[in-house]
């Protein structure tokens, strides 16, 4: 099942920091099967926690796939570029669709 990679850029603290860490994370998709499906388009915003700078949206074969890139040296020294360059939240999800009764068991089992 197709998983896909998020990431949320909150803010910018240095573009020129930022620019190069798209240059440098670019070429980490390379041979990984990966398929972006949106980057940097506009947002039009509905309910949000905050300000959204830019979105990316990537689709993998699966999460281990997703996981294997984000884990990969070549990701990881691209990443440095972007440490105090911006404020971004990533994280993969599992394509697909939870019942709703099957929804957050970490939340329906706690005890009153």
């Amino acid at each position: 099942m197709p998983a896909y990679m998020i990431a949320l850029n909150r803010s910018v603290h240095d573009l020129q920091k930022l620019e190069a860490y798209w240059k440098a994370a670019g070429p980490t998709f390379e041979g990984r099967d990966a398929k972006p499906l949106s980057s940097y388009t506009q947002v039009t915003p509905l309910e949000m926690m905050g300000p959204l700078e830019g979105v990316v949206l990537i689709e993998f074969p699966d999460v281990a796939a997703a996981k294997a890139w984000y884990e990969s040296p070549a990701y990881q020294q691209a990443k440095r570029h972007r440490e105090g360059a911006a404020d971004t939240e990533f994280f993969i999800i599992d394509g697909g669709r939870v019942p709703a009764e099957e929804r957050l068991p970490h939340i329906r089992n706690r005890k009153a």
